[in-house]
């Protein structure tokens, strides 16, 4: 929107130096400069004219000076007649476009510093895990030992059994000669006793003495007796050869016994060599299925950490894009600020008259009259008719 902006400075009638210095005001008027405020969507115009060699700024500031406004709507006037306004003070302003847009500015800034408040966390990489110890070499040596040790015992008792069996299934030979010799002792003993019967027996047929025969019954009572204590030493003879193949069959069975023993022995042994290499084994695919799983969980945390990174990279992305809208969405609301018409006061004074709105296809035009004192305000200033002093019409544009 355009503002047309009209001054018109009238001189006192009667004082030569007051033409004179309207006349140069006059012919400088086209040499005003846009002041600019602090803020750049704020734009004032500010009207600054030279003053006269012999002039000064309280006589030109004692002059009424008449704006030209236009505005898309009667109600941006921010001043009324008879207002005390300051130099800067907004005369025309489009209060609620720019409240709008205050607020949505307020908003988008608010917008910008949530989300540069929220921290989005760096994936940490997870520690890589420790290495499995290695195990320790496979040694049997006790196992080894203990079965080295057990085929000895078994060649041993082996080696006894095969040297003892023999002797051990065939008789005693020192009883077995004794039991001999007392059979032969008891055959001649029952024949000196069949003898000496016989020889009684012929004695008593043949009539011979008592006498003698008591010799001989006598002789074969002694005969008799030896027969019993001969087939007596037989039984003992017989007992011990018994007795002595008891012994031996008790001693062989305990050296097939002592054999058996030590083959469970080397068995046992064996069993538990096979045992310490299946625990070994088993320690060892143990040890592997551990170690494989070490590297699939290392894996899984790579992959975990590779998607994190992945995920924060886009967090970061998004971040960066949600800032670049809202500074597009910001810069657009300051364009549009920028671009509100602002016209502010050139100078203090008073507002002495507004002339009624014209409109014109959609745009509305007055003209304020700005007198410097009470008494230019009150119409009793001795000043000239503006009708009657020259006028020049300045038309300037708001910057955007």
């Amino acid at each position: 929107m355009k503002t047309h902006l009209a001054l018109r400075e009238v001189a006192a009638p009667g004082i030569a130096l007051l033409i004179a210095l309207s006349i140069v005001a006059i012919l400088q008027g086209k040499r005003f400069v846009n002041a600019q405020p602090s803020k750049p969507n704020n734009e004032v115009e500010t009207f600054k004219g030279r003053t006269a060699e012999n002039g000064t700024k309280e006589q030109l500031n004692n002059r009424t000076l008449r704006l030209s406004l236009t505005a898309d709507d009667p109600s941006f006037l921010k001043i009324k007649e008879g207002d005390a306004i300051a130099r800067g003070q907004v005369l025309i302003d489009n209060t609620p476009e720019r409240e709008r847009l205050d607020r949505q500015k307020k908003s988008i800034l608010l917008q910008v510093e949530n989300i540069k408040s929220k921290t989005i966390p760096a994936p940490v990489k997870a520690p890589a895990q420790p290495g499995a110890s290695n195990l320790p070499p496979a040694i049997f040596s006790e196992e080894k030992a203990a079965i080295a040790q057990c085929q000895l015992k078994l060649s041993q008792a082996k080696a006894i059994l095969e040297g003892r069996t023999p002797l051990l299934q065939s008789d005693n030979p020192q009883v077995r000669a004794e039991m001999e010799r007392a059979e032969a002792g008891l055959q001649i003993a029952t024949q000196k006793v069949q003898e000496q019967e016989q020889l009684i027996a012929g004695m008593r047929d043949m009539k011979m003495q008592p006498a003698i025969l008591q010799h001989e019954e006598a002789k074969l009572r002694q005969i008799q007796s030896e027969y019993e204590q001969t087939r007596s030493a037989l039984d003992q003879s017989k007992a011990k050869l018994n007795s002595s193949a008891i012994e031996q069959q008790q001693e062989l069975q305990q050296l097939q016994l002592a054999v058996k023993i030590a083959e469970s022995e080397l068995s046992l042994s064996m069993s538990r060599f096979t045992a310490a290499q299946s625990r070994r084994e088993l320690l060892e695919y143990d040890a592997n299925v551990e170690s494989i799983k070490r590297s699939q969980y290392q894996a899984q945390l790579e992959q975990e950490f590779s998607r994190q990174q992945q995920q924060y990279a886009q967090s970061i992305r998004e971040k960066d894009y949600q800032l670049a809208q809202l500074n597009i969405s910001l810069a657009n609301i300051e364009d549009k600020l920028a671009q509100i018409p602002l016209v502010r006061s050139p100078r203090d004074g008073y507002i002495r008259r507004v002339k009624p709105w014209i409109g014109n296809n959609g745009r509305y035009t007055t003209t304020i009259t700005i007198t410097s004192n009470l008494s230019s305000k009150n119409g009793n200033s001795s000043s000239a008719s503006p009708a009657s002093s020259p006028k020049t019409s300045t038309n300037k544009s708001t910057k955007r």
